[in-house]
């Protein structure tokens, strides 16, 4: 690490009484919503049905759920700071996060709520449909996004991380008024992406190396290219509609936002703050031993 480099901030996923305590408490809560809260839930959202989940721009940010919409979000971000350890972290945590939901979907293959009660009136076979498209515990969008809350309030910042969890748990809120999960289901998503999040983050402490990862100018402007107008057209193919829906709505507001982000970190580095790293766009720097020499 340079001398203008600013230092990352410490995790504080070094205390086991807190974690233990954090464990404890949301296996608790879990427990509870599923033998008392569950039913009502359900039964109140089946009776007094809203469709205003359904509004394009609830359901764009929906997507923040999806593994896909955040990790290319931070690798534009990554772009234009030259910042990777923050999307580096967040990855191992969806990946963390993935192979815990899925095989504990395989296992206790709860059906959604929304299905129960499409079965209960005859308008739906559940058993013609595949287990992965019906299992509704726990609920993979919310422990995605808690992860993601979880590992960015510690790389950019604790002032960011209200927003990144009440984000977090407005996309759990979501997945209930839909009848795609149960409460239980989102609270123990939120454990599980909280629990990634954090090991993701004391794990990747030891690589330090992440914090003087630098991408050359000319790359980092191929890549956020390739990211802005690529990736958007060729995701469908991919595999990636969740990114197809999110852009749908919040393209011109992102549109908007990267020209002024790159104009803040210009600004950062002419003011003389710590610099990101080479300019987007200009060549790698010669170190002086490799310089022409003056005659």
């Amino acid at each position: 690490m340079n001398g203008n480099e600013q230092p990352e901030p410490k995790s504080n996923c070094s205390r086991p009484a807190v974690w233990i305590g954090v464990i404890l408490l949301g296996i608790v809560a879990a427990t509870a919503s599923y033998l008392f809260l569950d039913p009502t839930v359900s039964e109140w959202l089946r009776n007094h049905p809203n469709t205003w989940h359904r509004n394009a721009w609830v359901n764009g940010f929906r997507q923040l759920g999806k593994a896909g919409v955040p990790i290319w979000l931070l690798l534009i971000w990554g772009c234009l700071t030259d910042r990777w350890r923050p999307t580096a972290v967040t990855v191992a945590a969806l990946v963390l996060t993935g192979a815990s939901v899925c095989p504990l979907k395989a296992i206790v293959r709860r059906c959604r709520p929304n299905m129960v009660i499409a079965a209960s009136q005859q308008s739906l076979a559940v058993q013609e449909i595949a287990w992965h498209k019906k299992a509704s515990f726990p609920s993979g969008d919310t422990a995605a996004a808690f992860a993601v809350a979880t590992t960015l309030s510690s790389s950019l910042g604790r002032l960011w991380a209200p927003a990144f969890f009440v984000a977090a748990g407005a996309v759990g809120l979501l997945r209930v008024t839909a009848l795609a999960h149960y409460p239980s289901d989102v609270l123990a998503g939120a454990l599980i992406g909280v629990l990634c999040g954090a090991f993701a983050l004391r794990w990747m402490a030891r690589w330090s190396e992440l914090s003087g990862l630098r991408v050359k100018g000319q790359w980092r402007v191929v890549l956020l290219v390739i990211l802005i107008f690529a990736v958007p057209f060729v995701g469908p193919l991919l595999g990636l509609t969740a990114l197809q829906i999110f852009l749908s709505v919040f393209a011109i507001p992102l549109i908007a936002l990267v020209p002024i982000c790159w104009a803040v970190v210009q600004l950062q580095a002419w003011r003389g703050s710590p610099r990101p790293s080479v300019p987007l766009g200009s060549p790698e720097p010669k170190p002086d031993s490799l310089r022409e020499p003056v005659s």
